[in-house]
């Protein structure tokens, strides 16, 4: 045999055995390198396992079996994570979780609506998001000791306009393994309790204002008897004049009563309107007859001025004549001590009517003009108060004319007069069922009150 032809033997017995290492080993070793590679990148489904009579195989179907098992595991954690950012943001509270370095590491929604960060919380400190030293501390109190804290604090939140403070109760629990007794971050919860609070102060105000409006006329009827009782009955004099007074008393306590009813309906919404067509023009001319004797005794002049014939709309009769007597009393009370000149205004369009009460009296102090459809409010303390009037009467007005769907609003200059008006649509936006509406009633004088 010749050099060339064991030459040409052994090239071809080298190309056998490169072919099968290639196959065997080298292309198996690279298939594996690239799934490793998959892996680390997060890829578990193009992990590829060498034939099964490669050296390599074995580890190739390891490699594949930890792919698989990585694969449920990152499913389970995108779902739980999905799960996990739909519940954190349906939430009305704001929550966010921080490390053990006070690093912030997750944010909800509400978090972001509240106090609309001007940069992503992610990875900041506490103090440098909320600077609040309060916040900070309670949260390192919890990282330490692994106690939940609860505590109260005003923080300031962005408006359209600026800054506002909110007062927020904040939760703040650490979170501890299962596998360590040390706290590694903490959730804390912000639930804003400003209206709360607000609701709560109004309650109180609202208690010590009911509570002062029974105590006065239930003294003075009190005093009354005392006095009867210790031998004041055999002055028939003063029996009658105690007995008036008890009975001007004893009205008072019933108006209140009776308004302080109207307003719980009516701020609850239980108040059921009759809506039937009313013209305005007619119910204000019958008011005015209503009040001749009032306007007489106090030398009024009262003036109706409507600018067109219909001013026909769509509302409960008897709750429209309460707002427009209310306004009227008010205007008779408050008038000029001289002469006391009232106007009934009208003005319409083709979807609403407005009605204007405009008197001459003093008017009403620009401080106080914003408080003057609130609950108990009074510009002229005593002299309300002396005339019978509960607090409660253009309180009651805001609340009808809203039940309507309309407005009302003040203007006033102090010394020049005010001018209260009222605007409702030609037809309410939504109509009582006819269970709650069958047959108008007839109109009757409501309890008069003032503001």
């Amino acid at each position: 045999m010749s050099d060339t032809a064991v030459f040409a033997g052994i090239a071809i017995a080298l190309a056998a055995i490169g072919l099968w290492v290639w196959r065997r080993v080298i292309r198996p070793f690279r298939e594996i390198r690239e799934s490793l590679h998959g892996l680390v990148a997060g890829n578990f489904e193009d992990v590829v396992v060498g034939p099964a009579t490669a050296p390599l195989a074995r580890l190739g179907r390891d490699i594949a079996r930890v792919a698989e098992i990585l694969q449920r595991q990152d499913r389970q954690l995108a779902d739980e994570g999905f799960s996990l950012r739909a519940i954190l943001s349906s939430m009305v509270e704001g929550v966010l979780i921080v490390d053990r370095w006070q690093r912030i590491r997750l944010v909800n929604d509400p978090i972001q609506r509240m106090f609309r960060p001007a940069q992503s919380p992610m990875n900041r400190g506490i103090l440098e998001v909320f600077r609040n030293h309060e916040l900070q501390q309670a949260i390192a109190a919890t990282l330490r000791d692994g106690e939940p804290q609860n505590l109260e604090i005003p923080l300031d939140t962005p408006t359209d306009t600026g800054y506002t403070t909110r007062l927020f109760e904040v939760y703040a629990a650490a979170l501890v393994p299962s596998t360590s007794r040390e706290a590694v971050g903490s959730v804390v919860v912000f639930h804003d309790i400003t209206e709360l609070k607000n609701l709560e102060s109004v309650r109180r105000e609202f208690v010590a204002n009911v509570s002062h409006e029974f105590r006065t006329p239930l003294s003075i009827i009190n005093g009354y008897i005392e006095t009867l009782l210790d031998g004041a009955l055999d002055d028939r004099p003063m029996s009658e004049h105690a007995l008036k007074v008890m009975h001007k008393h004893t009205q008072r306590l019933h108006l209140l009563i009776d308004d302080l009813l109207t307003i719980s309906k009516l701020e609850s919404r239980s108040a059921k309107l009759e809506f039937f067509p009313l013209d305005l023009a007619e119910l204000c001319r019958h008011i005015v007859e209503q009040l001749a004797p009032a306007i007489e005794q106090k030398r009024a002049r009262l003036e109706l001025r409507f600018d067109a014939s219909n001013f026909t709309v769509i509302a409960d009769e008897m709750r429209i004549e309460q707002v427009v007597l209310n306004l009227l009393t008010n205007a008779l009370q408050h008038g000029s001590t001289q002469e006391t000149v009232i106007a009934v205004e009208g003005s319409q369009t083709d979807r609403h009517v407005t009605i204007s009460v405009v008197d001459n009296g003093p008017g009403i102090p620009l401080q106080d003009q914003p408080h003057i459809f609130e609950r108990f409010y009074r510009v002229h303390k005593d002299r309300s108060r002396d005339g019978g009037g509960t607090g409660l009467g253009l309180s009651i007005v805001k609340n009808i004319i809203l039940a309507h769907g309309g407005t009302v609003e003040v203007e006033s200059n102090p010394g020049r007069g005010a001018r209260f008006s009222f605007t409702l649509p030609r037809e309410p936006d939504s109509m009582p069922t006819p269970q709650e509406s069958s047959t108008p009633q007839e109109s009757s004088t409501p309890q008069q009150s003032e503001g």
